[in-house]
């Protein structure tokens, strides 16, 4: 009777464990299905043991018992190497189902015969003859199932992709994320699960786009105008891909030309990265920043268009909007400290030599410690200045929006960028830069003296603001006046 209440506890705490490591992520899913079975088994046989009518049954239970309790220890065995011992080493692979079940059955096939063996007086040569027997039949009954299957172990011994990989195979791309006893399931890029045979994988040809690494190469194929020469197009086009983090920075973008089309030059891009699976996005975000990075160097993607405008009319529209755009220039010069010692006469000229630039959300438009000699007015838009300097993160100082300014000490004395600033959202620029701003310098010797003063003095207005040690307002602005003269030559 002891025995009894033994089997009885050892069977609810293995159902009860099972029922809570199915709730709590944090407990080991240990496989105890087996085991709770033999112990429910051996509850009925300690029940009819009593019975003499049960003598024959208890015996026959007895055997099946032995071999479902050498099924669960063998069971826990491997479960325990492979998946506990395995999970403690890193970049293991993973490994499928299918080979983790076809070596548990054959674990299962022998045990089956060993237990028989020792613990009873089955002929086991008739019992593997008729087995024989009934394999032939099995087989001829399931030629389809036995190929995926025997495909599906040639595949793992051959090993052509892994759990994880990206294959592409007649039409369909994606991860593979199961090898089945009947198909490999592939998960596409819009989340549909594809099931291909594995007796079709096996003698098919299909591509693995992470092998021998991931990393890979991309291409895209631009037209651009005649025009502008390549040089030029390779510089804009690279500086583009190497902002962006996704693209490699070795090996480094390689930009051909390749032939000479009847609207346009065309130019191959290639770069590399290492995630196939978002390569279409990737694509696209390139083709965002290329045509912010386009235009703003004014090179033109040409398309074949017969022109039927009066000239004289489109030039007379683009002739107002000039105008009532350098207008608008000019009335936003007023409100910026920096360009207050001028005159009206000096903002409407500099109005007209200014010219505007468009940064896409996301783009840089300088970078900390960059070379520069402009200075930077938001037309349109918004974005934000970081700091790194010595720091491995960087500080966000401020927002830029309509109206407001920066890069104006680089635009004075050449100084090196002491920010990066990024677009928050689509943002044109009024850009000033040194060819514009030397007229105006020039023309006047006391504007230097004037626009130094009210930079020192906007400097220690912010000093204060941020409780930072206050500047000495004459000998800085001295200094600041004499690296404007040498800038511009004065």
């Amino acid at each position: 009777m002891d025995s009894t209440w033994v089997t009885i506890f050892c069977s609810i705490v293995m159902i009860l464990y099972s029922i809570a490591s199915k709730k709590a992520e944090k407990l080991p899913r240990i496989p105890l299905a087996l085991f709770i079975t033999y112990f429910t088994l051996q509850f009925f046989i300690q029940i009819l043991e009593g019975y003499e009518w049960s003598h024959g049954w208890i015996r026959y239970a007895g055997i099946s018992a032995d071999i479902i309790l050498s099924w669960a220890v063998a069971r826990f065995i491997f479960w325990f190497v492979i998946e506990v011992l395995a999970g403690f080493r890193k970049n293991q692979d993973v490994i499928p189902k299918i080979t983790r079940d076809f070596i548990l059955f054959l674990t299962f096939a022998i045990l089956f015969f060993v237990v028989l063996r020792v613990r009873s007086d089955i002929n086991l040569a008739s019992l593997l003859t008729t087995s024989a027997l009934l394999t032939v039949v099995i087989g001829l009954a399931a030629q389809a199932t036995l190929s995926n299957l025997f495909s599906g172990l040639i595949i793992q011994a051959e090993r052509p992709f892994s759990i994880g990989d990206w294959i592409q195979f007649e039409g369909y791309e994606g991860t593979v994320i199961g090898i089945s006893w009947k198909s490999t399931q592939i998960l596409t890029r819009e989340k549909i699960l594809v099931y291909i045979p594995n007796s079709v994988l096996a003698s098919s040809t299909f591509s693995n786009y992470s092998r021998p690494n991931r990393k890979k190469i991309a291409s895209l194929v631009i037209g651009l105008d005649y025009s502008v020469p390549p040089n030029k197009v390779r510089k804009v086009i690279t500086q583009v891909l190497e902002q962006n983090s996704k693209v490699l920075k070795q090996p480094k973008v390689n930009i051909r030309l390749l032939r000479f089309s009847d609207f346009s030059i065309q130019y191959e891009i290639r770069f590399w990265h290492n995630n196939y699976s978002i390569e279409p996005q990737l694509k696209s975000e390139i083709n965002n920043q290329l045509w912010y990075a386009l235009r703003r160097n004014q090179i033109r993607i040409p398309y074949p268009v017969r022109d039927i405008q009066h000239a004289h009319i489109e030039r007379e529209f683009n002739k107002n909007s000039q105008n009532k755009m350098t207008e608008e220039i000019q009335k936003m010069f007023e409100s910026i400290p920096v360009l207050s010692p001028l005159s009206q006469a000096d903002r409407a000229d500099l109005a007209k030599k200014v010219y505007i630039e468009t940064y896409g959300e996301g783009e840089f438009i300088v970078q900390e410690g960059d070379e520069g000699d402009s200075m930077y007015i938001i037309f349109s838009g918004s974005c934000e200045a970081t700091r790194r300097g010595n720091q491995q993160q960087a500080i966000k100082l401020s927002r830029f929006f309509k109206g407001a300014f920066f890069g104006e000490i680089s635009l004075l004395t050449g100084e090196k960028r002491s920010a990066t600033v990024q677009a928050t959202e689509d943002v044109s620029l009024i850009v000033v830069d040194k060819i514009a701003f030397s007229t105006v310098i020039n023309s006047n010797a006391t504007i230097s003296e004037q626009i130094g003063k009210v930079v020192i003095a906007r400097q220690k207005e912010s000093a204060i603001n941020s409780e930072a040690s206050v500047v000495n307002m004459e000998t800085d602005s001295q200094k600041l006046i004499q690296k404007i003269k040498l800038f511009f030559g004065v």
